[in-house]
């Protein structure tokens, strides 16, 4: 029986940051001629992604509690065709229990954060990552992982794992980044020659740290004078909670709710029309643990970032982005305003070639390849 890789999803893309790599990279395999299957839940979001990509074999699953879904994955793991299962997210849900049968097949856990580490969950919650985080380090024959932080930790307690784990970060998928010349145009023209340092992010308590630095930014900025304008682009459910918050800083036009942007074609439009992107990044521990996406959003658009010099954000800008002390307002107005000033000519020096799914679906296949957990007779396209 011919084998096939066996990607296991947890959610849709639009709630968990896990489902994007399982998404992209079973959608690059399958174009590289790599047979793989994804199984996940029988939502409309993910029926539409895969509806039009017949080279990934999509499997769905009706969602239930916890424990019906490890069920039902359990069941499919004992299938006798596959080449090696690579699962996403962290929890019961995502745990893999194989019966004696399946147990030669290798189990690749990926990590695209320790969730265990969000302050903003319950100490009973983080309790309950961190004993699955645990015991899915101690199952998995391989590892990818986003960060270094994250390497380091599980080569801490995995020291015999050695090239079996590969640091794999996070990318945008191609189409993304396509730029509407027509919305450019006309955020331009409702800028009125004013310069725009966009924020992009979700308008979530989740984020209130990054989010209350923009509207402070603003504050700084009103009150030295300057013509500039704070555009935060994205949606969430305390939209109102935040706009209370500039209200109450009487910001005036300095900031701006754009509201959600829609990642096809707009993201890149926006980004496009401003002359700085904005990324507070301070070092605590989740931040460290991660990769964030919209730090490869920014390097495409080829603008001018303000950041922290933290974690993954910082090992893929290096030099070329603008960094402050976290949490000084001060210098985050300082760094933008020396950021107007390198727009003419910049050029961040980052290959947009090296920011793709496609990139990372070569650096996997050949990582699996290299550990024969690839299926044998894969014909396989550059």
């Amino acid at each position: 029986m011919s084998k096939r890789l066996l990607f296991v999803g947890v959610s849709s893309m639009q709630d968990h940051a896990g489902q994007h790599k399982l998404y992209f990279l079973a959608d690059e395999l399958g174009r590289k001629g790599v047979p793989v299957t994804v199984l996940i839940p029988d939502i409309e979001e993910n029926r539409a992604f895969f509806s039009d990509k017949p080279q990934v074999q999509a499997r769905f699953y009706q969602g239930g509690n916890a424990f019906a879904d490890a069920w039902h994955k359990a069941r499919v793991v004992q299938e006798a065709t596959w080449s090696a299962i690579w699962i996403v997210g962290v929890g019961l849900r995502s745990y893999i229990v194989r019966r004696r049968s399946a147990r030669h097949v290798p189990i690749i856990k990926d990590f695209d954060e320790f969730p265990s580490m969000i302050k903003s969950f319950g100490p009973f919650r983080r309790a309950y990552l961190r004993w699955f985080e645990r015991r899915m380090i101690e199952q998995a024959q391989g590892f990818t992982c986003a960060s270094a932080f994250i390497e380091q930790s599980i080569r801490g307690r995995r020291p015999d794992i050695g090239s079996r784990l590969l640091r794999l970060a996070v990318a945008i998928c191609t189409d993304e980044h396509q730029i509407d010349p027509d919305l450019v145009a006309q955020l331009h023209l409702a800028a009125a020659g004013r310069p725009i340092l966009l924020y992009i992010g979700s308008v979530s308590r989740f984020y209130e740290e990054q989010l209350d630095e923009i509207i402070k930014l603003a504050g700084v900025l009103r009150r030295r004078g300057s013509p500039a304008q704070v555009r935060i682009a994205g949606a969430g459910p305390d939209m109102e909670y935040f706009k209370a918050k500039a209200a109450a800083a009487n910001l005036g036009d300095t900031l701006e709710f754009v509201g959600h942007v829609p990642r096809q074609g707009d993201l890149a439009a926006h980004m496009e029309a401003a002359q700085v992107l904005i990324f507070p990044f301070p070092a605590n521990a989740f931040n460290l643990s991660r990769c964030p996406t919209k730090a490869f959003h920014y390097a495409a658009a080829n603008r001018p970032v303000v950041t922290n010099q933290t974690g993954e954000v910082a090992t893929l800008f290096r030099k070329s982005a603008l960094y402050y002390p976290e949490h000084d307002i001060e210098a985050l107005a300082d760094r933008c305003h020396d950021a107007l000033e390198l727009v003419s000519g910049y050029d961040n020096g980052i290959p947009f070639s090296t920011l793709t799914w496609e990139a990372r679906a070569s650096d996997f296949m050949n990582w699996l390849a290299l550990h024969r957990w690839l299926p044998v007779g894969s014909n396989i396209r550059a």
